[in-house]
């Protein structure tokens, strides 16, 4: 539920309450925390993060206000993508989103037709910063036709539209997490979108496709066969085949390194590794040493290191 493409490695609460309506285990909070903690795409993209002041918004239904926000620039995709145009439902915190190859007022108002209007009716209000792919008189006299009040950010105070930034910091993280081999990420914001929409909001306690369609959405784990012994068998096949997995994609990680360009800004991974520690020095330096043996050069400072964790010891957790 984690690794599939339709969860988009999102974090242990959001796991842990989609598989606990169907299953239980002894330690099974643990256990997913554990196995989400070991996950390499994670490890290498994620983020310590501050914890801010909420600035709420009085909702009075869904699609009452909605946020649009662009995320730019991305690596140019062979679809010729470059731009992610983001929007938010500030009630039931349902997301659409639409790779695009230019922020222009054109892209703007098609999306604010096809992907909001279209899609969920119109809008009171539509939240936007001062952008000129927002403030325009094409944008303007798409939003005066259907009666929508255009409520601009203040330009020292973005947070204004602080939910549809969040979301975005989430999309590319997710995004980041899944095309790790390739930069064709366009083709991912929609399983993204899914695993975000059929998501427990932290702040609703409930999943935005609930709110929206007044039902749950079907999801993967649904269809796992009720007898116990079935699954425990095929999820122990499963983690066992992790460490093949594992190695396969590090061979194609290698061929394909030499054909793709180096990812930057958004989706670039953070990290490095995993390397074994070869030598503690007395000013907190580190000699690392790589999984092959090879010592490097430089040292790194105790500051820019983090603990690995490896998932092929999982195998042995679940059998015990």
């Amino acid at each position: 539920m984690h690794n599939v493409l339709t969860a988009a490695h999102f974090a242990v609460n959001t796991i842990f309450n989609k598989i606990k309506d169907c299953y239980y285990w002894p330690q099974m909070y643990e256990n997913i925390r554990e196995y989400i903690k070991s996950c390499d795409s994670c490890q290498r993209r994620g983020k310590s993060k501050a914890n801010q002041l909420l600035h709420p918004i009085v909702m009075h239904g869904p699609f009452y206000q909605v946020g649009i926000d662009f995320v730019k620039p991305l690596p140019i995709t062979p679809n010729r993508n470059r731009y992610i145009i983001v929007a938010m439902d500030y009630m039931t915190k349902w997301p659409e989103a639409r790779p695009v190859s230019c922020a222009t007022a054109e892209e703007t108002s098609q999306f604010i037709y096809e992907d909001i209007i279209c899609r969920h009716g119109y809008p009171a209000k539509l939240l936007s910063n001062r952008g000129t792919h927002f403030n325009n008189q094409m944008v303007k006299k798409l939003l005066e036709k259907f009666g929508i009040k255009h409520v601009f950010s203040t330009p020292y105070h973005l947070q204004t539209n602080g939910l549809v930034k969040r979301f975005n910091r989430t999309l590319c993280e997710s995004l980041s997490k899944l095309v790790i081999q390739t930069n064709e990420w366009d083709r991912y914001i929609a399983p993204v979108l899914f695993a975000y929409r059929t998501s427990k909001h932290s702040t609703t306690k409930i999943s935005p496709f609930y709110l929206v369609n007044g039902r749950e959405a079907k999801l993967p784990v649904d269809n796992l066969s009720d007898n116990l012994e079935h699954i425990n068998q095929r999820l122990l096949s499963l983690i066992n085949d992790l460490p093949h997995v594992r190695e396969k994609a590090k061979i194609k990680v290698r061929k394909n390194a030499a054909k793709e360009k180096q990812w930057t800004g958004k989706l670039d991974s953070k990290w490095k590794g995993p390397f074994y520690i070869h030598k503690i020095r007395q000013n907190g330096a580190y000699k690392l040493r790589s999984m092959k043996g090879r010592v490097l050069r430089t040292s790194v400072n105790g500051s820019l290191l983090k603990l690995y964790y490896d998932r092929q010891n999982w195998a042995l957790i679940i059998a015990v």
